[in-house]
């Protein structure tokens, strides 16, 4: 844990703000708008802070760590973090960095035009934070952790809960669960917040603001507008012990963004903040810190745990033949990538982690890039792209001597690789990961999801195993993303009529993601949809798959059918539906009986294309009538109808189907 008051002290021996980073001194450092400015993230195993300028993981004095693991304690991990991009802009030799570090360079709302930004103080400019089970007139819920961890009263807390539910801004892009699906949000109906998440926060800030730019790293306003969605799941499967950030990039200048990174920057402190190392794992696209040592003393009674920041989803970029950026095996050109709305395109894919990074304090090379200042910008730009900041060369890997985007990759629980200690001795560390590059049109949006994650800080679980726990929640993160966002990407479903008056069904996904089935339901024009059959899905695949389900048991009339879309998580989307118009049939038939041999029933489908008299009888080898099925006046359709022959013995039948001058006799067989 590190205080401001430390920080000011060293300050004035040190004048080289690059060695000796500039910590917030107070809230107006932090230039919070809004009311309220700031909200808590703390239902799960972990809670901290968010403010509606970007900044995050700082508690509400802006001077020590807000990330509080496990939450009951009040030992913490992380002392500060924030998003960071990198861009440059045509006509500007100085490359512009924003976001939000130690200095927030955002201020909250929405951008209204180029350059022209709502006012910062207007009421709705504020942050949001909302639970499913906390609403105007709702049940009471037991809201005491809150109140305590927030020093608050319950009514207090009830009180904003509900403000924010009934105030909650759909209207400029916050989620919410569109009950009566008219894609308005309606407090009386629909449910805000991300589906099934039992805590979320929302809100929206922008860089327009010159004065806060130049404090974070002395370059111009970008004309980014940023929006942010928090939100974490509840006790299963780990999920106690990470949650989601959701950044929403949007172009809202007239210029292009070229050479963009964007970059998850994080001053870990697990417990105390002299005894840190950080690293990073390429494939898990996961940038970490842990202790150095076995017992911190900001930790007691418990072991240290390891903290990490996991890029879940890059932005969106064409793929590129012969590459696999993303780390799953499959051809960039074949691959797939996740739009804005959640629609799979193929061709494209998600960026991972490109890049991580790290200061050490007190490091001559290593050292946090100077704010308030364009060289701190530049040197900020350069370990976004894996370069170190001063010398903008890549990093030296000092295990294979060759250069490396990603510093500090190897196996801490192995010792293989270079990890932490090589270099540098224990102490207080920075990390980022960062994705890149892409390029931004004015106008374009760009998606950029993280989960933060903790583990261990559990009696017998040491820092090894702390991160080989850390990991594990880091593929439950990505898995369950990936899951439970559009898992299967449907591109046909159609609906069409045989002779013989089935339906048949035909679809084909472009992609699958732990698909597990498809469940077939259907609906007559004033009836609800039940479930008539389904087909199992061919669970992960990036190939194309042809499905198709024969309805047999329908009758004429209009009917309509739809997908439930269901993965091995329980997790389900339907489809779009489909009508169809199922008339009579065109000439008379008569089809097979089934079973055939049959013992002591079977069925016999007839169809009829007009109403008339109609004659259906069994007869015996020997011409006697055996039984009589049909005989009398049959509207135009398609008829099933079972014989049951219990009464008779085992032998060949014959059956015939007379009407008008239509006749048509078919052979069965009954075995007994």
């Amino acid at each position: 844990m590190k205080k401001v008051v430390i920080l000011l002290f060293v300050g004035m021996f040190f004048i080289n703000s690059g060695i000796f980073p500039q910590k917030p001194g107070g809230k107006n450092t932090h230039n919070t708008t809004g009311d309220p400015s700031y909200t808590y993230l703390n239902l799960n195993n972990i809670s901290t802070i968010f403010r509606n300028n970007g900044i995050s993981d700082i508690d509400i004095s802006l001077s020590n760590s807000g990330f509080k693991y496990p939450k009951e304690t009040g030992k913490t991990a992380v002392f500060i973090s924030g998003l960071l991009w990198g861009v440059k802009i045509a006509g500007d030799p100085q490359v512009r960095v924003g976001g939000s570090a130690y200095v927030g360079g955002l201020q909250g709302g929405k951008i209204l035009s180029p350059g022209i930004a709502e006012d910062s103080n207007a009421p709705h400019v504020r942050i949001y934070r909302v639970r499913p089970d906390v609403y105007p007139g709702g049940p009471t819920v037991d809201l005491s952790w809150e109140a305590f961890d927030e020093g608050k009263t319950e009514a207090e807390v009830r009180a904003q809960y509900e403000l924010d539910w009934i105030e909650w801004r759909a209207i400029d892009g916050a989620p919410f669960k569109d009950v009566d699906e008219d894609s308005l949000y309606d407090p009386t109906i629909d449910i805000p917040g991300i589906s099934d998440a039992v805590q979320t926060i929302w809100f929206v800030a922008n860089d327009l603001e010159p004065v806060l730019t130049f404090s974070l790293y002395g370059t111009l306003p970008i004309g980014i507008e940023y929006q942010a969605t928090i939100w974490e799941y509840g006790d299963a499967l780990g999920f106690d012990n990470f949650f989601y950030r959701k950044y929403k990039l949007i172009n809202k200048s007239l210029d292009t963004f070229d050479s963009m990174y964007v970059s998850m920057w994080s001053d870990p402190d697990v417990g105390n903040d002299m005894d840190d190392f950080v690293g990073c794992d390429t494939l898990l696209s996961l940038g970490y810190a842990y202790n150095a040592f076995e017992v911190d003393s900001g930790y007691l009674p418990l072991p240290p745990p390891a903290v990490g920041f996991d890029l879940i989803r890059g932005p969106l970029v064409t793929g590129n033949p012969g590459e696999d950026r993303n780390n799953n095996g499959v051809d960039d050109i074949y691959d797939f990538g996740l739009t804005e709305d959640n629609q799979r395109v193929n061709g494209f894919i998600n960026l991972p982690m490109t890049a991580f990074y790290y200061f050490v304090r007190g490091d001559p090379n290593l050292f946090d890039p100077p704010m308030g200042d364009p060289e701190g910008a530049t040197q900020f730009y350069n370990f976004m792209q894996g370069k170190i900041g001063i010398t903008g060369e890549y990093f030296i890997n000092p295990v294979t001597g060759l250069p490396t985007t990603f510093a500090l990759s190897g196996n801490p629980v192995t010792g293989e690789g270079w990890i932490d200690g090589l270099l540098q001795g224990p102490g207080d560390r920075r990390l980022g990961l960062s994705t890149g590059p892409i390029q931004m049109a004015p106008g374009d949006t760009q998606i950029v999801v993280i989960a933060e994650i903790a583990a261990g800080a559990i009696d017998g679980v040491t820092r090894m195993m702390a991160i080989d726990t850390l990991k594990y929640y880091s593929d439950i993160a990505q898995t369950f993303y990936n899951n439970v966002i559009v898992p299967v990407e449907l591109t046909s479903f159609t609906a069409n009529v045989n002779n013989k008056g089935d339906v048949i069904l035909n679809w084909t996904t472009a992609t699958e993601l732990n698909n597990q089935m498809f469940e077939i339901e259907r609906r007559s024009e004033d009836g609800q949809y039940i479930m008539i059959g389904y087909v199992n899905g061919h669970g992960t695949t990036t190939e194309s798959q042809e499905y198709s389900y024969v309805d047999n048991t329908v009758e004429t009339g209009t009917f309509f059918y739809r997908l439930k879309q269901i993965d091995f998580l329980g997790t389900y989307e339907y489809s779009d539906e489909v009508e169809v118009e199922v008339k009579g049939p065109l000439t008379f038939g008569l089809e097979q009986n089934y079973p055939n041999p049959f013992n002591p029933s079977t069925n016999v489908k007839y169809s009829v294309p007009e109403m008339g008299v109609v004659k259906l009888s069994i007869y015996s080898v020997i011409g006697e009538e055996a039984a009589v099925l049909v005989d009398g006046i049959v509207q135009a359709g398609f008829y099933e109808i079972t014989f049951d022959a219990s009464n008779l013995p085992s032998g060949v039948y014959f059956y015939r189907l007379q009407a008008g001058s239509f006749i048509k006799t078919k052979k069965m067989l009954l075995l007994k």
